[in-house]
């Protein structure tokens, strides 16, 4: 009986796709030189928003909204899993943290 359960279970997990799960990724992107930040990815839509209309000269705020934009993912499920700083060209860096989520399932 155990050989036949085994058998079974290992059949069950050799069928293409099953227990996979599939997500959703998604970047959120802050440069503070061009005080710009951006939100791309799978499931959601792209947005890119200027920081200076946001925050007018108040540039030490512009990180705090990255910061929120982060926690709002979270919020609707989003997970994080990548933090990179990225050297742009004439000095300027970006941040760029990457999340996932579980796909929803579609049937």
């Amino acid at each position: 009986m155990r050989i036949l359960f085994a058998l079974l279970l290992s059949a069950a997990f050799a069928l293409p796709g099953f227990g996979q799960t599939v997500h959703d990724y998604a970047s959120v992107e802050f440069s503070p030189g061009i005080r710009k930040l951006g939100v791309f990815g799978t499931g959601l839509p792209a947005k890119v928003v200027d920081l200076k209309a946001v925050n007018m000269a108040k540039r030490d705020q512009d990180i705090l909204v990255f910061f929120q934009e982060v926690q709002e993912l979270e919020r609707q499920g989003w997970l994080l899993t990548g933090q990179d700083v990225v050297a742009l060209d004439k000095g300027l860096h970006l941040y760029v943290w990457t999340l996932r989520r579980a796909k929803a399932k579609v049937d």
